[in-house]
C-alpha cells in the first residue's frame, strides 16, 4: 500500500486504530475483536473489509474444533508516516529511499536577493537530506525493534497463556519502561491484578 492519503484516511478512525492495535499483536477474528474492544461485530466487519480492500490487513480461514471455521485477520503491510508542523512548514511524508537533489543553474548575474534565496534553498535541501537519512535510520531501528519482539514471541510457546496474559506480555515487550501501574491504566485492571498477571507470566517462562 503506497497511497499516503488512503493510509491517513484509514488510521484517522479511532475504531480502525483499535482494530489495528489488536491485529498487529496476533491474528483476530471479528467476534473476538467485537468482544475484546466492545464494538459491534457489524462495525468490526465493515472496517476490516475496508482495511482489506486498502491492503492494510489480509484475511485467511482457519478451522476450529469448537465450531465452524473462522476468518482471521492479520497485517499485510508496514509503513511509517511522519508529520512536521511548524510555522511556515507543513510536511507529511512516508519513508522513502531518498530524495533527488535539485540542480540549480549558476548565474553570475544574480542579484543579492537571488543569491540569498538560493543559499537558503541549499541549506533547506541539506536539512531535508539529513531528515531523509534520519527517517531511513528510524525505519531500520523500528524494524530491528519489531524483529526482537517477533523473534521472542516466535521462540516462546504462548499456547497455554490466555488472551489477557498475551496482551499484557505484548505491552511488557512494547513498553519496557512501564511498570505495573502504567499497564493497569492501559488495560483497565487494578494494579494488584496486573502485578499478579506479571508474576504469572514470569512463572510461566521459568517453567518452560
Amino acid at each position: 500500500m503506497n497511497d499516503m492519503d488512503s493510509i491517513l484516511a484509514i488510521v484517522e478512525n479511532p475504531t480502525r486504530r483499535k482494530i489495528l492495535q489488536a491485529v498487529v499483536r496476533e491474528p483476530h477474528y471479528p467476534l473476538q475483536l467485537s468482544k475484546e474492544l466492545g464494538i459491534s461485530q457489524q462495525a468490526i466487519v465493515k472496517n476490516l473489509n475496508l482495511m482489506e480492500r486498502e491492503g492494510i490487513v489480509v484475511s485467511y480461514r482457519e478451522s476450529s474444533d469448537r465450531g465452524p471455521e473462522r476468518i482471521f485477520y492479520k497485517p499485510s503491510s508496514e509503513f511509517t508516516i511522519t508529520i512536521d508542523m511548524r510555522n511556515n512548514m507543513f510536511e507529511v511524508r512516508m519513508i522513502s529511499t531518498g530524495e533527488e537533489k535539485e540542480n540549480v543553474e549558476e548565474d553570475n548575474e544574480r542579484t543579492v536577493e537571488e543569491r540569498q534565496l538560493e543559499e537558503v534553498r541549499a541549506k533547506i535541501s541539506q536539512i531535508d537530506r539529513q531528515i531523509a537519512e534520519f527517517d531511513r535510520r528510524r525505519s531500520e531501528m523500528v524494524r530491528e525493534r519489531n524483529n526482537l519482539i517477533e523473534d521472542f514471541l516466535h521462540m516462546a510457546n504462548l499456547d497455554n497463556l490466555d488472551y489477557e496474559h498475551r496482551a499484557l506480555l505484548y505491552d511488557m515487550l512494547n513498553k519496557p519502561n512501564w511498570n505495573a501501574e502504567d499497564m493497569s491504566k492501559k488495560m483497565g485492571f487494578n494494579e494488584s491484578l496486573v502485578s499478579t498477571m506479571i508474576d504469572d507470566i514470569l512463572r510461566y517462562f521459568r517453567q518452560m
